[in-house]
Formats: C-alpha cells, structure tokens, sequence
C-alpha cells in the first residue's frame, strides 16, 4: 500500500489535467471564448430579415411589358364657312364623325341666345342626328362642371353667328373659350360660319356693333385654326376691307389667310384645308400668302 504522500502528486496531476480538458471544451462551445449572450435589451431583439429575404429570395422575371394597343394621334377638325352655310357644308361636316347620332352642342351665343336663332339651329342639325342640345349662355345658369362635360364630350359643335364681340366676352366669363378650345384639341368637330367660324381662327376682320353704327377691324378668336379669315367677302365693300387691311400686316403671327363669300367653305384636318365647298357651285375663296415682306393674293384652287 502507497503512502499518502506518494499518491498526493499524482491526484494533483490528474486534476491538473481534467482542469485542461474542461477549458478546452468551453472555448469550443463559445467560439474563441467569446460570450454570446446579449449585453442589452437590443441585442434580443428579432433580426432583420429584409436582407436575408433579398438574398435568398429566388429570382424573378421583370414585369411583363403591356400589350395594349398603341394610342392614336388626335385628329382635329373644324369646317369654316363664309356664312350661309348650306347642306353641302353639314353633311361634309358629320362625314368627318363615323358614328350614328353623334352628340351636338348648338352654341347661338352670338346671337344672344334668341327663340329664333336656337330653335332654327337646332332644327338644321336635327336633320343630321336626333341627339342635338342647345347650350343657352345669354339665359341660363349651367354648373361649371356639367357645362364643361356637356362642351369637351361633344361629337360636333357648330356656332351660330352675330355679335362677336359679345360671343367672346360670355364665353370667358363662363370658361366656355377654354372648354371649347379643350374640344377642338381632343377631337371635337368644331364648324362655324361668320361669328361661328371667326371663333375658331386666329383674327377675323368683323363688324362690331358701336352706335351710330358698326365699326369694322381685327376680332382675335380662340387661334385653333391658324390663320387669318375674312367672312361675307361678297357682301359689302367695308366687308371686302379685309383685302387692304391684311397687306397691311407686316409682322403677322401666321402667313396665309382666306377671304371667302357666302357659300363657300373649308374642310380643315390637324391644320390642313383637305377639302374646299362651294354650295351653289360659283363662290370664290381667295388666299393672301406672306413672303419675303410682302402678301401676294391668289384664287383659291378647287379641292373638292
């Protein structure tokens, strides 16, 4: 039997070594003997899985491009008579709208909004579709979204003729220019003869109504339809003055303008005369170009 202090080296060795192998095997569970627990309330929080979701999210394709059909360009149109617009003006005037029944919007404005003036519109128009209104500024109060819906949603608007100058002071005390000039741009049939066709061009030579009587000289429309128009052309010789006072533009905004007599009309697309009318057959159209400072007169050549 070995003493006991033989044996006490020995135990000492073996607790040596078991102390060893107790602090190997911590280091190993706590990765370099690093603490893993956390220091603060933060720490337990849950992780942030927004980058691991981008990671290991699989990948996807990229949106399907649509497949709709492609937007067509607006096409605008007017029709400008001379006055005394006729049968072969209105029918070239809804060949232009490929629908049965178009909407019309009758606007007399310029003619103060008369029983008569409505009425004889109207019942023009009624011989073209069944769905016509007569739009009455001098008589009655719209609301400014209903009357703006009832302008721009119209399939044609034809303005009747008169006092011009009367015509567009009502028309921008209810936005009515705007909301015509919204039309036109989206596609509308805009037509018109004297008043009705002087609103849709850029300057007219007109006859504003002054005691002891009328005073003629420049009225300046909703400029739609660029260029410079002179209505009634046959009429009267302070009618035929737009001759003399259209050379006298020496720094016009447009370079062509047309004179034309009762009668006679214009078939215009996206600015374009595509078409000229003569109801009876024997009307004259003139055209005024501006060149190198200068306006040349010329008879309108036949297009229908």
């Amino acid at each position: 039997m070995r003493s006991a202090k033989s044996a006490l080296p020995a135990a000492l060795i073996i607790a040596f070594i078991i102390a060893l192998l107790m602090a190997s095997g911590l280091a190993a569970c706590t990765g370099d003997g690093e603490s893993t627990l956390p220091e603060t309330a933060a720490d337990t929080a849950a992780p942030d899985s927004s980058a691991a979701l981008t990671q290991d999210a699989p990948e996807t394709d990229p949106p399907a491009e649509t497949t709709g059909e492609p937007v067509e360009p607006v096409v605008k149109k007017a029709v400008i008579a001379g006055g005394g617009a006729g049968s072969k003006t209105y029918k070239a005037a809804f060949s232009l709208i490929d629908k049965k029944n178009p909407k019309v919007i009758v606007l007399c404005t310029a003619g103060r909004d008369t029983v008569e003036n409505i009425t004889s519109y109207t019942n023009t128009m009624r011989a073209y579709s069944r769905n016509v209104e007569a739009i009455a500024l001098s008589t009655q109060l719209y609301d400014p979204a209903e009357l703006r819906e009832k302008i721009v949603t119209a399939d044609l608007i034809i303005v009747g003729g008169g006092q011009s100058e009367y015509m567009m002071d009502t028309w921008k005390k209810f936005k009515v220019d705007e909301y015509l000039t919204e039309a036109y741009n989206s596609g509308v049939v805009c037509i018109g003869a004297s008043a009705g066709g002087m609103c849709w061009t850029y300057a007219a030579w007109n006859d504003f109504y002054e005691l002891p009587e009328s005073v003629y000289k420049w009225f300046y429309g909703l400029d739609v339809v660029h260029m410079y128009y002179g209505p009634h052309f046959s009429n009267s010789d302070l009618w035929r003055k737009f001759d003399t006072e259209i050379v006298k533009l020496k720094d016009p905004k447009y370079n062509v303008g047309y004179a034309m007599e009762n009668g006679a009309a214009f078939v215009i697309i996206n600015g374009e005369i595509v078409k000229s009318i003569r109801e009876s057959g024997t009307e004259h159209i003139y055209e005024y170009r501006y060149a190198d400072g200068k306006w040349s007169k010329s008879e309108f050549a036949y297009t229908d």
